[in-house]
This record gives C-alpha cells, sequence and structure tokens, in this order.
C-alpha cells in the first residue's frame, strides 16, 4: 500500500516537473469589453506563469476589448504591467478594431503591439501549432 502511494506521489510530482519546463505556446481570443471577463483573463495568464513559467502567451484584443490597452480607459494597468515584466506574454490590438472605434496608436498603452487583422493573428498562431483559448462568451 505504502509502494502504491509512494508511486502516484512521484508521478504527480514528475507530472508538475514536467508542466514546468514544457514550453506551453497560448493565444487568447479576447474581443469583449467586459472588465470581469478581462480580469479573468489577467488572472489565467497568471495561473499559467505559476504552473508553466515557460509559457508563452499572447493575448489578441480586437472589438471592443481593445480599450484594455487604451492608456486614459486602462483598469488593469497595474497588473498588465507585472504580467509583462514576468513573464513571455505580449498584448496584441487589431488595427482594424483601431480605426472603427477611432483609436489613434499614440492613446495605446506602451505595452501594445498592433496587429493588422485579429482574426488573422490568431489563425497565423494556430498554424504555428499554438493552443487557442476564446477568452469570455
Amino acid at each position: 500500500m505504502q509502494k502504491a502511494v509512494l508511486t502516484i506521489i512521484l508521478a504527480m510530482i514528475t507530472t508538475f516537473a514536467i508542466a514546468q519546463k514544457k514550453e506551453h505556446k497560448i493565444v487568447f481570443d479576447l474581443s469583449s469589453g467586459d472588465t470581469a471577463i478581462q480580469s479573468i483573463v489577467l488572472r489565467q495568464l497568471s495561473n499559467t506563469f505559476k504552473a508553466a513559467p515557460n509559457s508563452i502567451l499572447e493575448v489578441v484584443c480586437h472589438g471592443q476589448a481593445i480599450n484594455m490597452l487604451v492608456k486614459n480607459k486602462m483598469v488593469f494597468e497595474d497588473r498588465i504591467n507585472e504580467l509583462k515584466s514576468k513573464g513571455r506574454v505580449d498584448f496584441k490590438v487589431c488595427a482594424n478594431s483601431m480605426k472603427r472605434y477611432n483609436i489613434d496608436k499614440s492613446e495605446l498603452s506602451p505595452i501594445a503591439e498592433i496587429v493588422p487583422v485579429a482574426i488573422l493573428e490568431l489563425s497565423e498562431k494556430q498554424m504555428d501549432s499554438w493552443s487557442y483559448i476564446k477568452a469570455g462568451y
């Protein structure tokens, strides 16, 4: 019985160690302007880095979600800056959404990177074997 328990514990430790070393590549599709959903995404990023510190993450903001990275509208600026400083995470903003909502690049946080079309960015990541997560509803 003790041998079985020891084997289970060893397997759990090994699994955790492998998850920490594996380089996960995950792209989050965020289109919601709902700050509750944005907060959940930021928590998911943080939790991912805790469990798998070698992860490479990207959040593609389009639609109303671009406000998450507009300087005078940023609700989570401190959390975003903290995540950016701790791990490999990029925050992308769709140029088409910027045009739609009349947002100039000078209005964006310096952390934000502009991509021409959010859907193509998401598609390219998936073609490059990134895991896709649709944020929100």
